[in-house]
């Protein structure tokens, strides 16, 4: 296989939809690279791949690709960690050191991305659950997992979440991967690497990055970050922030001795501990009342597994301070069509659903069987402009759009049965003259309803009549007074089609 075959192989994913990043020269303020993006709706075929990363390798444009598939299944993920003064050698001796069969390739901005490999398809959902544990074991819990989504609402244009792919720009690219020492690997060896990295679904289950922590058994149904930092230590400096989140879980676990356990803890997993002075004062600020976990603050933010911790007895729950909701997708179409991601689950959305609270929660309820709490207006307003910060955008080819059926059906109204005298139109026929097609608007309207066409009301779809040069007008026919609209006829084959000849002897 030539190389850009061997990379469509190791990447496969959706074939309905991808993005393309066309580079500039320069960099926004956080180092990314800029450059133009074009989120792709479109079906490709195989050729059509191979011609992408053939693109991609050379340098002309960076391809971008959702991991996960029409099945909901993957056979990639990768964990994208935005940070820029990451030792990346370093990090990839860290995973080789824990066991870890994952890569750590140069992000085109500066950090990383670790991808995950597996022979067949497994579930979106248990690729995504693992990356998430993985994250939070090696201390990038607020890290980005891809897939993103665990299922796609493909039939009404979703496409996921892309990722930009390594080696833009071949054996020069600066999204090269690494070595398990550290070394640089070129586009042809990080594909040999990664062949001995690949797992079973089984090996993936079986996969272990639970933290070992002796004498745990005061730990469980514990928020997982408490967890690996008990396991691995609290940095340096952050110890008395990590003890205060250590005593609002005893509160929640142990409300009779808790104060007493807070110094057993300090003295057995603070190196060093803490002085008496510092736990009576963590210990009063937590008496004043009822804290919540500091889930944004370091250092168990970086220990972050959300998912799990919601399902934890003394975890976040429900009211947790990690967002419920990510990952928004706009598709251009007219109207434009949503899509979110809340609590695990894939949401369609209009636009009123997503900035009516109500009619937010009542969409939940009914395609999910959850009620987000309400929150503030305010907060509500900077939770969805959060969202749009790192809007993914699809854009559908014209006849995929919403617009582009509407015209395929009006086209279809205007000619499949047309009358053949004016006093059709009283049947709900148009009627053709001089270059002009007449009809009633209702019975435009029926028609489309018959298609299962409701997205245009009658004051949008007479608008979209002016927009084809349409105009109302007033017939006279047998008595009866009639309006309707008029447009330009549609172009119709005015050629022969050559039916093809068939030898009957093959027949």
């Amino acid at each position: 296989m030539s190389l850009e075959e061997q990379f469509a192989h190791r990447f496969a994913g959706l074939r309905h939809g991808y993005s393309v990043f066309t580079p500039t020269k320069e960099t926004r303020e956080d180092g990314k690279a800029k450059g133009n993006y074009v989120t792709i709706s479109q079906t490709i075929t195989q050729k059509e791949l191979h011609d992408l990363w053939g693109q991609h390798l050379k340098g002309e444009k960076g391809l971008g690709l959702v991991p996960i598939d029409e099945n909901n299944s993957c056979v990639w993920g990768a964990i994208d960690i935005d940070e820029f003064t990451l030792d990346l050698k370093g990090l990839a001796k860290k995973l080789k050191k824990f066991k870890l069969p994952l890569i750590v390739c140069r992000s085109k901005s500066g950090g990383a991305h670790l991808f995950l490999f597996v022979f067949d398809p497994v579930p979106a959902s248990s690729l995504q659950k693992k990356l998430r544990q993985v994250a939070s074991a090696i201390g990038f819990g607020q890290a980005e997992i891809f897939p993103k989504q665990s299922k796609l609402l493909l039939e009404r244009g979703d496409r996921g979440s892309s990722l930009n792919m390594p080696y833009f720009g071949g054996e020069d690219s600066t999204g090269y991967a690494f070595g398990a020492k550290g070394e640089v690997l070129s586009p042809d060896k990080f594909l040999e690497y990664a062949d001995t990295l690949v797992l079973t679904e089984k090996e993936l289950t079986d996969l272990e990055v639970a933290p070992v922590v002796e004498d745990a058994q005061w730990l469980d149904q514990s928020p997982p970050c408490l967890e690996h930092l008990i396991a691995q230590g609290f940095p340096k400096g952050m110890r008395n922030s990590g003890l205060f989140n250590v005593g609002v879980f005893l509160r929640k676990k142990f409300p009779d001795d808790w104060e007493k356990k807070l110094e057993e803890i300090n003295h057995k997993h603070m190196q060093p501990p803490l002085s008496a002075q510092e736990v009576l004062s963590v210990a009063k600020q937590l008496q004043k009342k009822d804290y919540f976990y500091k889930c944004n603050d370091q250092p168990i933010s970086s220990f972050c597994n959300s998912p799990l911790c919601r399902t934890r007895k003394f975890g976040v729950g429900a009211s947790g301070g990690t967002p419920l909701f990510s990952n928004l997708t706009k598709q251009n179409s007219d109207p434009p069509i949503w899509f979110l991601d809340v609590e695990g689950g894939r949401l369609e959305l209009e636009t009123e659903e997503l900035l009516n609270q109500t009619k937010f929660q009542r969409k939940c309820m009914d395609s999910l069987n959850i009620i987000p709490p309400k929150v503030r207006d305010n907060v509500w307003r900077s939770i969805i402009q959060q969202l749009l910060d790192v809007l993914t955008i699809i854009e559908v080819p014209k006849d995929a759009s919403t617009e582009g059926h509407f015209n395929e059906l009006l086209e279809t109204f205007c000619t499949e049965r047309p009358a053949r005298e004016k006093d059709e139109i009283l049947l709900g026929k148009p009627w053709s003259n001089k270059g002009r097609t007449y009809f009633r608007l209702a019975d435009l309207m029926d028609f489309l309803h018959r298609k299962n066409f409701r997205e245009y009301p009658r004051n949008k779809l007479t608008a979209k009549l002016k927009d084809f040069g349409g105009n109302s007008h007033f017939f006279n026919i047998k008595g009866r007074g009639a309006n309707v609209w008029h447009i330009d006829d549609f172009e119709t084959q005015s050629e022969v089609h050559e039916l093809p000849t068939f030898d009957e002897r093959i027949i």
